[in-house]
């Protein structure tokens, strides 16, 4: 579906190896894609016992995934653990906790749910920008027109739900800090694309889990209390959500019930998901993975929907949205038999 990010040149790779990349790259995309749908519905659990505390939440998650990773980590063989290099995986961890934090204030505030996946998509021309400025990449004008028909194809899944609501209490304020969280973010999966070059296997995918989760965890705390002293002014609204949310977690009633069996049920495959986004940047790259994130948004709403118990709450613009996607990302791959020159 997105071609490795492999030199074709003539004589360099014979097809069975060039086969062989694209095979790899299918099924990091697939694993990732089944995962991402998984983790959705009970990342949505958890959030609903602690989404009065979504600093807290954050913080929780990556300790476990830390953990976890941590674990994976010290079973790997000794010649893969490789010294890291804190400098760029701190400067990596910093971009991720500041779009974290732009989405924690943003998202509930926008005042549309069906709206964050549509400005979501600004994500895919600003990795295109990056990675062409950056990184050095080429785009070939099937590629360009597959990821056009990938953001089209979201925008029209989800703008009849969007209509159909009305756009009155949409906060433009809002609506600008969650866009301006698309570009840490796609700054972010650049430089994770850029430390991946050359590195083979899963072992690199676990490190950046392990790294990225470990230093998230200062990294989280810093940009919360600074944004918001920036909002609020003063920093003690992220050290209440913490307190808040350890007392949900340990001591909790009400809608704070079931809060452990929930973490632990969300803890391995939200630990997973971000281990198969990493892969996916290893063996793809970052404008491919945003465009297959654009792929699992209509796949997670169905996903939800069915996991009420009906088909209601589908929006039926979805299944042409779904046609789109897939029809773009095949444009892309393609476009594309080399990515990387």
């Amino acid at each position: 579906m997105i071609p490795a990010r492999v030199p074709c040149g003539p004589g360099t790779f014979s097809s069975y190896h060039v086969r062989g990349a694209m095979q790899s790259v299918f099924g990091a995309c697939a694993v990732n894609c089944a995962v991402s749908i998984v983790s959705t519905c009970l990342y949505y659990s958890e959030l609903h016992h602690l989404r009065e505390f979504p600093f807290f939440a954050a913080q929780l998650n990556a300790a476990i995934g830390a953990f976890l990773a941590g674990l994976w980590f010290a079973a790997l063989p000794k010649g893969t653990q490789q010294v890291p290099q804190w400098q760029q995986w701190a400067s990596l961890s910093g971009l991720l906790a500041l779009q974290n934090t732009l989405e924690i204030l943003s998202i509930p505030r926008v005042g549309n749910e069906d709206l964050p996946p549509i400005l979501q998509q600004a994500v895919v021309p600003l990795s295109l920008l990056f990675s062409w400025q950056l990184l050095r990449r080429k785009y070939s004008k099937v590629q360009l027109l597959g990821a056009t028909m990938v953001v089209a194809g979201v925008t029209a899944g989800f703008l009849p739900s969007l209509w159909n609501t009305g756009g009155k209490t949409v906060s433009p304020s809002w609506v600008a800090i969650f866009l301006l969280s698309r570009v840490p973010q796609a700054a972010a999966n650049v430089a994770a694309e850029s430390l991946a070059e050359n590195h083979q296997g899963l072992s690199w995918p676990i490190r950046a889990t392990l790294y990225t989760q470990l230093l998230g965890l200062p990294c989280n705390l810093v940009a919360g209390l600074i944004a918001s002293y920036i909002w609020k002014g003063e920093a003690a609204v992220v050290l209440q959500d913490y307190t808040s949310g350890l007392d949900c977690l340990f001591h909790g009633g009400g809608s704070c019930a079931g809060t452990w069996s929930s973490v632990l049920l969300f803890a391995i495959p939200g630990m997973l998901y971000t281990l198969t986004e990493f892969h996916v940047l290893q063996v793809a790259s970052a404008t491919a993975y945003f465009l297959l994130a654009a792929l699992q948004l209509p796949l997670q709403d169905l996903a939800l929907s069915l996991l009420n118990g009906t088909l209601a709450s589908f929006h039926m613009s979805m299944l042409p949205a779904i046609l789109a996607v897939a029809l773009g990302l095949v444009l892309y791959g393609l476009g594309s038999p080399t990515e990387r020159h």
